[in-house]
């Protein structure tokens, strides 16, 4: 199995608008301004997941709160806060030049100026949210640089973490009573260099030197409890198929996609893996066990079995073609 087996599998397989401007986009690599570029995204915004963002997104640019609903009332919509439908835009392949990202690109900058206030409930931690009120603006910096990695805005916490990194890996390997005097100041997974945010923050942003970059990427690999908000496996544990827990592990590798030694790090072992995987899948009859809301949903309908295995191979073949 190689990639251009799975590129054909796919071009043969994919219908629907959704998978099909994700294919035309990552997978062929296709210039915005190209033809096939410009009218597999036009027909995607009139998919049924595009227009659901759409018709949810309020005047403000948001989805109501940000880290979590603001109401406890029964939720109705979709979309349960501005984060949710944010991964939702990423999962379809939205960029900052779709006018739904750039509306809510633009909300989240004016909380970062201190324009809008933040629309979600004090986490209390143990501090009565003095850590909370530090960690939210990384929050929405790292959902901003997702979309934007070269956002000005970003630039004083993004040093920061990179600071943090460096005094962390001073002695070329992790400083674990630095690590543990932080722990004692800091209520709660916030300033952790093992954090979802803070990885989104540092990806696709050329702010680390390849040594540094070797040494947090390693420690983010091998990490046995995994990574804050993002998977309790690390990513160097292989899962199959079949297994519960499968896209809870593939999503270290979206997460993790966006830094230039990714590829070395996945090349040895899990490329090869995944390889495998996506050929057991094509040409096997495995039966998927993990829960349904990890998967991704590209096409319009999931009641077609081809249709979720093509939705399935091509979640995977998305982070392949960043190797």
């Amino acid at each position: 199995m190689n990639i251009q087996q799975i590129t054909d599998y796919l071009t043969e397989h994919v219908s629907d608008p959704a998978p099909k401007y994700i294919l035309i986009k990552e997978i062929f690599g296709k210039a915005p301004t190209s033809p096939e570029y410009i009218d597999a995204y036009n027909e995607m915004r009139q998919s049924k997941w595009y227009r659901a963002l759409a018709d949810e997104q309020r005047d403000n640019g948001s989805w109501g709160g940000f880290h979590g609903m603001i109401s406890s009332n029964m939720r109705t919509s979709i979309f349960e806060c501005t984060e949710d439908a944010l991964r939702r835009a990423r999962e379809l392949s939205l960029s900052m030049d779709d006018p739904i990202v750039a509306k809510c690109i633009g909300y989240l900058e004016r909380i970062l100026r201190g324009e809008e206030g933040y629309p979600d409930r004090i986490e209390k931690h143990g501090d009565n949210g003095k850590s909370f009120l530090v960690f939210y603006p990384y929050m929405v910096a790292a959902n901003i640089s997702l979309f934007h990695p070269g956002n000005p805005l970003l630039i004083p916490m993004r040093d920061k973490l990179v600071d943090n990194l460096k005094a962390k890996f001073a002695q070329g390997r992790f400083d674990e009573v630095a690590w543990e005097r932080e722990r004692q100041t800091i209520k709660g997974p916030y300033l952790t260099i093992w954090n979802m945010y803070h990885i989104w923050l540092l990806r696709d942003a050329a702010c680390l030197d390849d040594a540094l970059q070797r040494l947090y990427l390693d420690s983010i690999w091998h990490k046995a409890d995994g990574t804050v908000y993002l998977s309790d496996i690390p990513p160097a544990d292989k899962r199959r198929l079949e297994d519960r827990d499968f896209f809870i592990w593939l999503s270290n590798y979206e997460c993790l996609s966006g830094f230039s030694l990714f590829s070395m790090f996945m090349k040895d072992d899990i490329f090869p893996h995944l390889l495998c995987e996506i050929d057991r899948f094509m040409n096997e009859d495995v039966v998927m066990t993990a829960p349904s809301q990890h998967y991704v949903r590209y096409a319009e309908s999931w009641r077609d079995k081809n249709k979720q295995k093509t939705d399935i191979i091509l979640r995977i073949a998305r982070i392949l073609v960043r190797c």
